[in-house]
């Protein structure tokens, strides 16, 4: 079972798409990636009028990567550091005309390559399928320790808003209540002064 899942989980990780630009046209893509995660990507395209900007958005400052111009193949990696960030990945056509882009991106254990690590230790297939499977797990370990870390946070957020609907919602009650008791009153005044009661 562990072993499908695992397989699963691994074919997940890397992600290939072919897609059109129009002239002068601008397309982000965001990733979640976790902690510490070694990230490979590729964007090619037929010509070589486009710029890549590899970039993590944030509320102060735009922290830019990496940022490629006019290259018809364009390659990139990089590790990211110690906190779980959306990463976007944007592709600009700088040309007149439009351009298909193929854009690859693979992240922790899909990103790894093996064969050197192969040829250095002398491995055999089967332990090196083992190294992937070894990696593997412990790149499923740390996701379920992020997920389980947001999980928390949202769990918190949840609380800490339901709190506050509840506290409306008990404020907004007592007003009714008030409102109801002040507005009984003053009928009631009105019809003593009009002699109707």
């Amino acid at each position: 079972m562990y072993f499908l899942f695992a397989i699963l989980f691994y074919g997940v990780i890397g992600i290939q798409f072919t897609f059109p630009l129009r002239s002068k046209e601008l397309k982000c893509f965001g990733e979640i990636i976790g902690q510490n995660s070694l990230v490979v990507g590729s964007v090619s395209a037929n010509s070589s009028q486009f710029s890549l900007k590899i970039h993590v958005p944030q509320k102060k400052n735009d922290n830019i990567l990496q940022y490629a111009h006019s290259l018809e193949l364009h390659k990139f990696s990089f590790t990211t550091n110690n906190t779980q960030e959306n990463y976007q990945f944007c592709i600009h056509n700088l040309a007149n005309a439009g351009i298909s882009f193929n854009f690859t991106l693979a992240t922790g254990m899909d990103a790894q390559d093996f064969s050197l690590v192969a040829q250095k230790e002398d491995l055999k297939p089967i332990e090196i399928h083992l190294k992937k499977l070894n990696g593997l797990i412990n790149s499923v370990e740390q996701e379920q320790k992020e997920i389980e870390e947001r999980q928390a946070t949202r769990f918190s957020n949840v609380s800490k808003i339901s709190y506050k609907i509840i506290i409306f919602s008990v404020v907004t009650l007592i007003l009714m209540t008030l409102t109801n008791i002040v507005q009984a009153r003053q009928l009631k005044n009105f019809f003593k002064q009009k002699k109707l009661i």
